[in-house]
């Protein structure tokens, strides 16, 4: 009896933080003060190279810490980032993150981060495909395997979301399969527009979009005319696999024997099955002033349990955005900082 209370005791230390460490730009609460530590050496990490990766810059230190709340154990990986905007300022963050040490370290949080360099560059609330399918390429590769099957079983059903809809979203979804649709195709769409450019090219395109629409911002930065093309090409793309966008093999497969555009990068690998394509397709290949808001714009990974996981929603206070009861439990009470930035960061 002794041995399994023992057992309980310690599974409660590991889950429960017990230790807080500081570093530049945050502050780690965590089961012990060394993976406190090292999930606040990989934040810096992630918020510095992340940064220079989409922007070509680091960020500019914030004035106030971001407080991150770390639960390891055996939960499904996942996280939630709640920030405030405001005439164009960026505060009130905060970071909780749960899972083994493992997937925190290679998934979660570096998901989690991409979250708050995308607030501080844009300054405004996102599209949700924008925003968790460009967080969702940072993960590790079976996260990243994981959406791409969901994306793919989807796509001859009529939980497919057509780009019509899915790029404007500024909500999720009310029904919990079609969050999880939402993550994948978000994460497809991303990388087939991001191989074909680059990152900050993806960055610049939703700018585009958000001052002139996105049939001018598709024309501009991928030579799509219209939105109906764009989704042609993706869907063969996803049905061929997700092929990598920069191969020989790749270029055949997308342009069936013709002159590429001026500037496309195809990659690609051979589909697991021999599928009918049809025609072949025609591949190719900074943010306005900030919409005044107070409303929390917080981000949530997807739950990698299993591909059905029983999401248990809490939608933060004037969000949209769900949210899982285990990461926002109701005793932890944080005070709320402003980590207003220094220096201007942004296009």
């Amino acid at each position: 009896m002794e041995a399994v209370v023992h057992a309980c005791l310690m599974a409660v230390a590991l889950a429960s933080p017990a230790a807080t460490i500081q570093t530049r730009n945050f502050t780690v609460s965590a089961p012990t003060a060394e993976f406190a530590q090292q999930v606040g050496d990989a934040a810096e990490h992630y918020r510095r190279q992340l940064a220079i990766e989409w922007t070509g810059r680091e960020m500019p230190p914030w004035n106030a810490r971001c407080p991150i709340f770390v639960k390891v154990g055996d939960y499904g990986a996942g996280g939630a980032t709640s920030f405030n905007f405001d005439r164009g300022e960026v505060f009130g963050w905060r970071m909780n993150i749960q899972g083994s040490a493992e997937r925190i370290l290679d998934s979660v949080l570096p998901h989690e981060v991409n979250h708050t360099i995308f607030a501080c560059y844009f300054r405004r609330p996102l599209p949700r495909w924008a925003d968790e399918g460009a967080a969702s390429l940072i993960e590790h590769e079976s996260e990243r395997l994981r959406l791409k099957r969901i994306h793919e079983q989807v796509m001859r059903t009529t939980r497919k979301i057509p780009l019509q809809k899915l790029l404007p979203m500024k909500q999720y979804p009310s029904d919990e399969q079609q969050v999880l649709t939402l993550y994948a195709e978000g994460y497809s769409l991303a990388d087939f527009l991001i191989q074909q450019s680059s990152k900050p090219q993806y960055l610049e395109f939703l700018t585009t979009a958000h001052k002139q629409g996105w049939e001018a911002a598709l024309k501009r930065h991928y030579d799509y005319s219209s939105l109906q093309e764009l989704e042609r090409d993706l869907d063969r793309w996803v049905v061929a696999g997700s092929p990598d966008l920069a191969s020989p093999a790749g270029m055949e497969l997308a342009l069936g024997g013709r002159a590429p555009r001026p500037e496309p990068v195809i990659r690609a690998q051979s589909p697991d099955m021999v599928v009918d394509l049809g025609p072949a397709a025609t591949w190719m290949p900074r943010a306005s002033s900030p919409t005044k808001t107070a409303d929390a714009e917080p981000s949530r990974s997807l739950p990698r349990n299993d591909l059905a996981w029983p999401l248990e929603r809490q939608v933060a206070a004037n969000s949209g955005r769900p949210n899982r009861r285990e990461l926002l439990p109701p005793a932890l009470v944080v005070p709320v900082s402003s980590p207003r930035e220094a220096a201007p960061f942004g296009p």
